[in-house]
C-alpha cells in the first residue's frame, strides 16, 4: 500500500525538549492506524507534527509525497485535517450552524454518514452530550473533504458505549471515502477493533507496531509495550 502520510525519523517537542523521538509512521489511503500509549507517550505531539502545527526538530513529514507547508491552514486546504481533543465545536451555535461554518456542507452527504445528527440540527451544541459533540466534530472535519484525517483522543470524556457508537463511522470514512485516518485512543481494545494497524508509543518512541488483528490476538504483548516493555515488532499480516 502506498503511504499518503509519512513521518520519517521524526523528532519533535516543545522548547527544545523532545516528546517524540526518531519516529517512523506511514498511513495508506483508506487505512486506519491507531496510536496507542499512556499519557505523555507523545501521541498528541505526533498528530500536531503530522498536521504541521509543530515543526519537527529532525526528520521529515510528507503528505502525498510532498513536504508539509509551514502554514497549517494550507495543509488543511490540501486535505490534511486535525480533529483536536478539544473537539472545536461552538457551543453557542446550532449543529447546522457549526456545519455551515466549517464549509459549504452537503448536508445530505454528511447526514448519510452521521444520521444521529439529523434530529439535532437545530439544537445548540452546548446542549449536546459528549458523544454527540464528538460526532459533530468529526462531521465538521468531513465537510472540508479531507484526504487525511487525524483524530486526537476520540474517547476523551466519553462512555465506552458512546465510543462504540462513533467508531464505526471512523471505519466508514476509510472504507467508503478512502480517507487515511490516524486515531489516537486510550481504549486499546476499542481502537484495535476499528484499526488496520496500530503503533504503541512509550516515552516518545514506537515500542510495538503491527496489524490490529495480530495485536488483538496477542493482547498481553500490547499491555507490556503500553507500560514500557522492551521494543519489538509484530508482523503486518
Amino acid at each position: 500500500m502506498t503511504a499518503v502520510l509519512k513521518l520519517a525519523g521524526v523528532t519533535a517537542g516543545y522548547a527544545g525538549v523532545p516528546a517524540v523521538r526518531d519516529l517512523d509512521l506511514e498511513v495508506g489511503e483508506g487505512e486506519v492506524v491507531a496510536l496507542l500509549g499512556p499519557n505523555g507517550a507523545g501521541k498528541t505531539t505526533t498528530l500536531l507534527t503530522a498536521a504541521g502545527v509543530i515543526a519537527p526538530a529532525a526528520g521529515t513529514v510528507t503528505a502525498y509525497g510532498k513536504p508539509l507547508h509551514r502554514r497549517v491552514e494550507r495543509n488543511a486546504r490540501a486535505g490534511l485535517v486535525l480533529v483536536p481533543d478539544t473537539r472545536g465545536v461552538f457551543h453557542g451555535l446550532t449543529v447546522r450552524e457549526n456545519l455551515t461554518l466549517a464549509g459549504r456542507a452537503d448536508l445530505g452527504r454528511v447526514l448519510e454518514l452521521f444520521p444521529t445528527l439529523e434530529p439535532l440540527l437545530s439544537r445548540r451544541c452546548g446542549l449536546l452530550s459528549g458523544g454527540e459533540q464528538q460526532t459533530l466534530a468529526i462531521a465538521k472535519a468531513l465537510v472540508s473533504m479531507p484526504r487525511i484525517l487525524l483524530i486526537d483522543e476520540l474517547s476523551m470524556g466519553l462512555s465506552p458505549i458512546a465510543v462504540q457508537a462513533i467508531l464505526p463511522t471512523v471505519r466508514a470514512l476509510a472504507d467508503r471515502l478512502g480517507v487515511a485516518v490516524v486515531l489516537v485512543e486510550q481504549h486499546i481494545d476499542l481502537a484495535l477493533t476499528v484499526a488496520d494497524r496500530a503503533v504503541v508509543l512509550h516515552h516518545g518512541r514506537a515500542v510495538l507496531a503491527g496489524s490490529a488483528r495480530r495485536l488483538r490476538a496477542q493482547r498481553h504483548t500490547v499491555a507490556e509495550a503500553y507500560f514500557g516493555a522492551s521494543p519489538s515488532t509484530i508482523g503486518r499480516s
